[in-house]
């Protein structure tokens, strides 16, 4: 119930006719039967007003406002201003449900896992490849067959030299009986034709 007196208002807000006491010189101060009838002036402007209200058929509500009721499971969003104040707004849970399309959650769900996924997986894989290299490498031959091994090089070796050898000996051989054979010819005496 707002109720405007304006009387009232002008003898306590103007600052024309309120003024400091000292300031005024020729007027007196007021006094205290001078506070009380401007009390009593206010109240009975106080009563007409109501009294006019009530006979032109606004009724005064005295019943304090009911707060509306909030829908059911309502989403609270508090959003803090600058000016350190806070507005809390209710969202009713049935409002979200359609903004965003399933198919779309899916997806976002399922890149996720995918992402997840890559990320754990990956060093894994990386570990679990690089132990399978260790155990292919890391088998050892062992003592009594790599001596055996290294007997075999040995004398494919020596029997590689041995081939050189006899190749070598073959050429000069055949060299020898070449030049014999060229050296034959030369000194044969040649035949008269008949």
């Amino acid at each position: 119930m707002k109720l405007t007196i304006s009387s009232a208002s002008a003898v306590f807000q103007n600052p024309a006719t309120t003024q400091n006491p000292q300031s005024r010189p020729n007027q007196e101060v007021m006094t205290q039967r001078d506070i009380q009838n401007l009390r009593d002036n206010i109240r009975q402007q106080i009563r007409a007003a109501t009294d006019a209200q009530g006979r032109a058929g606004v009724t005064i509500d005295q019943t304090p406002p009911v707060a509306p009721t909030p829908p059911e499971n309502p989403r609270v969003i508090t959003v803090r201003n600058s000016d350190g104040t806070q507005t809390v707004i209710g969202v009713p849970a049935g409002l979200a449900r359609d903004v965003i399309p399933q198919q779309v959650v899916d997806i976002s769900i399922a890149f996720f896992l995918t992402m997840a996924a890559i990320i754990i997986g990956l060093p894994l894989a990386r570990a679990f490849a690089r132990r399978m290299d260790r155990r292919g490498s890391g088998a050892q031959i062992p003592s009594d067959l790599s001596h055996q091994i290294g007997q075999l090089n040995q004398a494919v070796d020596a029997i590689a030299l041995e081939v050189e050898r006899i190749s070598e000996g073959q050429r000069f051989t055949t060299r020898l009986l070449s030049e014999q054979r060229d050296a034959a010819r030369q000194t044969l005496p040649t035949s008269t034709p008949r």
